[in-house]
């Protein structure tokens, strides 16, 4: 075989290899291009595609142009206006730097590039074909840029072959568009494809009209703001729990500085903050930004400028892990029920037009969000039965008939942070009959006044139990709301809290009379002995006992029973995984699951003190509305819900 000599490439190809390196399909291309548009302060963009890209992209600004005079540097290789000194790589400010974008999209493609300067009496349009220029002639266009891409690797099949289906690759460039509308809310963009508009943001620079233009009402309806500063990070976006949470992270958006971002470090610190608010399986929804020092993150890690470094790691990491957690801390399942709709929501949002063409449309819809609630006081003692509201807590237990009785009520306390709400409704077993006040009562000063409203605000609403459905759901009457209680799921949450304290506070365990003695293999045995540390947080005391067996001194306590050899091996089970990857959150994890394995069951019929006990624990402790799996503890369908349902009120 025959030694080739080393030689220098030629300029052709040079431009074909970094060409590779910079636009690996038309969603790559049409970065670079909307990313420059940004650079040059526009203020709208349109990006129209066919045949996914492969066949024609064009994007059009209202920027600030290109000179004429630079005209042909703009398609030379390593050529910028964003970047003169090595120095400044370590402080990029802008999205697009490297100098040879432009110039890679023109070496494998057929580019028409028409643009004018506000002080260009009139604009130029160039051609250039697989990186030759052919011609630079006067045209009239308004002012800003526009880039007409046609035949995408033309000259370079290869490349042409290894493109997916014109379908897969138009379904990346509107994720692309996804992520740059969330990026820039100050920015009008607009995505056609295949002369169909898919995507239209406002672009008055507020971020929830950019997630409405994504995401639509109801999805904005049920997310968290996130707003707040910590370890020199500045975070502002929403978060998606519960309902909101996908099967994929294909729905978590990053920005840092105004850049997109992959991270899987604050993919993991989002997913830590939102642990046991979304379903296993699913993950949260997030849209993020994040400010900090241009210097505090270098973000030339990879071409596609995807990929992101952190100077500090652990500080970034835990200022989103706690900023996240506090927007999501709600402590109250009563008050924050997942909303069942038995009818066509008929606010005026105009959701079909979003459905059918992603228009924007005037957000109307962000007014109606909700505010998010802070996460509400510890509660004062329930008191029990239907009594008066003054009934102090330690009044005689509800009897069993009550669950029968239809004036039977438990009173439950209004929400801390509940902002002004409605005095509950007058009832026969919580509130007394309504006298007039005297005239002399009238004209009370101002002040006394608002101490009589606050009076009436903070008085307990009545809760009442209706029944069991299916053996699983308890049904119980609350404000204009019929809420549905999973049995399952509230008491999985309220045996995983009470573990979760025990197990903080080193108390989980009750020491028996008389040690029980277990026998288990030699690895078994290992397995005890290398984790006593942490079977003693959980209330287990096991020590070796001869070469087979160990003694079990003390036992975890749930629901007041001794928890014993069944759930010992339970344990031991989870314990005897790899031990590279079972760390020791993860075995704490573990072992609580497996102590909620002994939640109640749906299906199983509970005693009526047993679903009073329940109800009243969910209310007295104001538990987090999922279970420690994501999974809805109450669902609630309202009054008027019903009404339209039954046509006592019109849509």
């Amino acid at each position: 075989m025959n030694q080739k000599r080393i030689q220098l490439l030629s300029d052709e190809v040079i431009g074909k290899i970094a060409a590779g390196e910079v636009v690996e399909r038309p969603a790559s291309a049409i970065k670079e291009l909307v990313e420059n548009s940004l650079d040059a302060g526009a203020s709208a963009v349109t990006v129209e595609i066919k045949d996914g890209g492969i066949a024609s992209i064009r994007v059009t600004d209202n920027g600030s142009g290109i000179r004429q005079s630079d005209i042909r540097m703009a398609f030379e290789r390593h050529a910028t206006s964003k970047l003169t000194e090595a120095k400044e790589l370590s402080s990029i400010a802008t999205l697009g730097f490297r100098g040879e974008a432009l110039a890679s999209i023109a070496a494998v493609s057929r580019v028409t590039c028409t643009t004018r300067t506000r002080d260009d009496v009139s604009g130029i349009r160039v051609k250039n074909e697989g990186g030759k220029i052919l011609s630079i002639e006067e045209a009239a266009c308004p002012e800003g840029t526009t880039f007409l891409v046609k035949d995408l690797f033309f000259n370079t099949p290869v490349r042409l072959r290894f493109l997916k289906k014109p379908a897969a690759e138009a379904a990346l460039v509107s994720d692309l568009m996804m992520r740059l509308i969330l990026s820039r809310p100050d920015v009008s963009f607009r995505y056609i494809s295949q002369g169909r508009t898919l995507y239209h943001s406002a672009g008055d620079g507020k971020l929830e009209s950019a997630v409405f233009s994504i995401y639509g009402n109801e999805m904005l309806r049920t997310m968290r703001r996130v707003q707040g500063h910590q370890g020199g990070v500045l975070l502002d976006g929403y978060v998606g729990i519960g309902e909101s949470g996908r099967s994929s992270r294909g729905n978590q958006s990053f920005f840092i500085n105004g850049r997109y971002m992959q991270s899987a470090l604050l993919s993991t610190a989002v997913e830590t903050a939102c642990r046991e608010r979304v379903m296993i399986g699913k993950y949260p929804t997030c849209v993020l930004h994040l400010t900090m020092p241009y210097e505090a993150v270098d973000v030339n890690v990879h071409p596609n400028k995807l990929t992101v470094r952190f100077a500090d790691e652990a500080a970034v990491s835990l200022a989103v892990e706690t900023l996240v957690r506090e927007a999501i801390a709600d402590r109250d399942a009563l008050q924050r029920p997942v909303q069942m709709q038995l009818t066509e929501d008929k606010t005026p949002v105009l959701r079909a037009e979003v459905v059918k063409d992603r228009e924007a449309v005037p957000l109307d819809v962000v007014r109606s969000v909700p505010p998010k609630a802070d996460a509400p006081a510890e509660p004062s003692p329930i008191p029990r039965g239907p009594v008066p509201v003054a009934v102090p807590p330690k009044a005689a237990p509800m009897p069993a008939a009550a669950l029968r009785e239809p004036q039977a009520a438990y009173t439950v306390p209004p929400a801390a942070t509940q902002a002004a709400p409605a005095a509950p409704a007058p009832s026969v077993s919580s509130v007394p009959p309504k006298t007039p006040l005297p005239a002399a009562e009238v004209t009370r000063p101002v002040e006394a006044e608002q101490l009589m409203v606050a009076a009436v605000q903070e008085a307990p609403k009545p809760l009442r139990v209706i029944g069991v459905l299916f053996k699983t759901y308890i049904l119980v009457e609350y404000e204009d709301q019929l809420l549905m209680i999973d049995q399952h799921a509230v008491h999985e949450r309220l045996l995983f809290d009470r573990l979760s304290k025990a197990y903080d506070q080193h108390e989980a365990g009750q020491e028996l009379l008389v040690p029980m003695i277990e026998t288990v293999t030699r690895r078994e045995q290992e397995v005890l002995a290398e984790n006593s540390a942490l079977l003693e947080a959980i209330g287990f005391t096991v020590e070796p006992f001869g070469d087979s067996e160990v003694s079990v001194r003390s036992v975890p306590m749930i629901l007041g029973e001794a928890q014993t050899r069944g759930f010992l091996h339970e344990v031991l089970d989870q314990l005897m995984g790899d031990p590279r990857t079972f760390t020791m959150e993860k075995r704490r994890a573990a072992i609580l699951q497996t102590a909620c394995k002994h939640a109640v069951k749906g299906g199983e019929t509970l005693t009526e003190d047993a679903i009073r006990d329940l109800i009243e624990r969910m209310v007295r402790d104001r538990v987090t509305p999922t279970c420690p799996h994501g999974r809805p503890l109450v669902v609630a369908i309202t009054h008027t819900e019903l009404d339209k349902k039954f046509k006592r009120i019109q849509q």
